[in-house]
């Protein structure tokens, strides 16, 4: 009995220690973007990027400024910010940050942290063409008035040769559907956003669905 209560003792002072975190050992990283609202002449608008041809990951798809967490940034908020100066060219002072969205968990492996941030009207872009193509922006207006375009994606996982079939023999062989979620397209003056932006985005304009229908319509 005094063996058992020294060990919950030690179990529960340990927990207590740090809070409860997503466990990352499917290699899960963090990554965080801002979802920038600049003025325009037509109006509010959100602020895109197409990126450049030469990366690696996604080349020619439109995304929001952002990239990974770095052991320097001492926030996610840190992260959104330096790599939106990095890939715009502009400097911390000429974003208003508002706030974070909800993350998302992604079966890809990054866990996005997004934000929302006001550009400065006198900013001057300057960017950085190694990571980013062109960037264009969509009046709120117009998003709050299209609805997305659906479809939907099935993720499915397949147990390898090494898997116990002789433990599990009803365990099925082949690809097993797992679950299924929404995918959401943009269309915008023949840029197409989608994929996680697209979530980010179309999460936005819900959440924020009456503020913007008050403010800009």
């Amino acid at each position: 009995m005094e063996k058992t209560a020294e060990l919950i003792k030690q179990i529960t002072e340990r927990l207590n220690r740090r809070p409860a975190r997503i466990d990352k050992a499917d290699r899960l990283w963090d990554a965080a973007v801002l979802v920038p609202l600049i003025d325009t002449k037509q109006g509010p608008a959100v602020l895109f990027e197409v990126r450049a041809a030469g990366l690696g990951w996604q080349p020619g798809d439109v995304c929001f400024p952002g990239g990974r967490y770095e052991c320097g940034d001492d926030s996610f908020a840190k992260t959104a910010v330096r790599e939106t100066c990095e890939e715009l060219g502009i400097t911390e002072d000429k974003i208003e940050l508002c706030g974070e969205l909800d993350y998302l968990v992604t079966h890809m492996g990054p866990i996005i942290h997004p934000f929302v941030g006001r550009l400065a009207n006198e900013v001057k872009l300057d960017c950085n063409s190694d990571e980013v193509a062109e960037i264009f922006t969509v009046p709120l207006n117009f998003l709050l008035l299209s609805e997305p375009r659906v479809a939907h994606m099935e993720l499915a996982n397949r147990a390898t040769a090494d898997f116990p079939f002789d433990l599990l023999p009803r365990h099925p062989h082949d690809w097993y559907k797992r679950k299924g979620y929404n995918i959401y397209f943009y269309e915008y003056q023949g840029h197409v956003i989608w994929g996680l932006t697209a979530r980010i985005l179309h999460g936005f304009i819900k959440r924020f669905h009456k503020e913007l229908q008050a403010n800009i319509l």
